[in-house]
């Protein structure tokens, strides 16, 4: 029994020592490297100096430690203070080059403020609403421009998605359609899909329209 006990706390410290080591590898992964976050607010430094006038306020960094992101680890925040659009800056990984999201973040605002009464009308429990256009050619097209075309000009079709805390309901589809009748024939926009999914405990699912 001695022996065995004494195996067993062996045990208990080797698997205590490993646990300790797995925390202190996730600490430094999701701790951001200093050295990179102040070469990316470099090279935003210059980006926007290079690209944009002077409305623009680099005000903090991020670092993509979950992979959430596309094409960085590290991209500086900036923000437009005439208009209060925030958008990053960073390097691309496919590219190397300097590129920012200010025109997509910009068409996407100003959407969202289209609708978002009509998206609080027509939904209740509503725990999130986003906004997208996800189209690379917008990140392309627009690069360093702030003389952006009118939402209804582009050839992109934005994405609503639309999060409720509750199980879907007979008139969740009449208020889709609703809401993509404001789309194209208030708005004039000529692509556009709306997205409810549904995160009840009950029921976990997604509710599609688009034209």
């Amino acid at each position: 029994m001695r022996k065995l006990g004494k195996w067993t706390l062996i045990a208990m410290a080797g698997a205590g020592v490993i646990v300790g080591f797995l925390i202190v590898i996730f600490i430094v992964d999701m701790t951001p490297d200093a050295g990179k976050e102040e070469e990316v607010k470099e090279k935003a430094g210059a980006y926007l100096d290079a690209h944009f006038s002077g409305q623009m306020e680099m005000y903090d960094t991020l670092y993509d430690n979950m992979g959430n992101f596309n094409g960085f680890d590290y991209a500086a925040k900036v923000r437009n203070t005439t208009n209060g659009v925030d958008f990053t800056v960073y390097e691309d990984a496919a590219s190397g080059e300097m590129v920012d999201t200010y025109a997509v973040n910009y068409f996407e605002d100003e959407l969202s403020d289209l609708i978002m009464e009509d998206v609080e009308k027509g939904f209740t429990e509503i725990e999130m609403v986003i906004v997208s256009y996800a189209d690379p050619a917008l990140t392309d097209k627009y690069i360093g421009e702030t003389d952006l075309p009118a939402i209804q000009e582009l050839d992109a079709a934005p994405s609503v998605s639309i999060w409720v805390n509750r199980e879907r309901k007979p008139a969740d589809e009449r208020s889709v359609d609703e809401l993509l009748d404001i789309l194209k024939n208030d708005l004039k926009l000529p692509h556009a899909q709306v997205m409810v999914q549904y995160q009840a405990e009950e029921e976990e699912g997604i509710l599609t329209k688009e034209y």
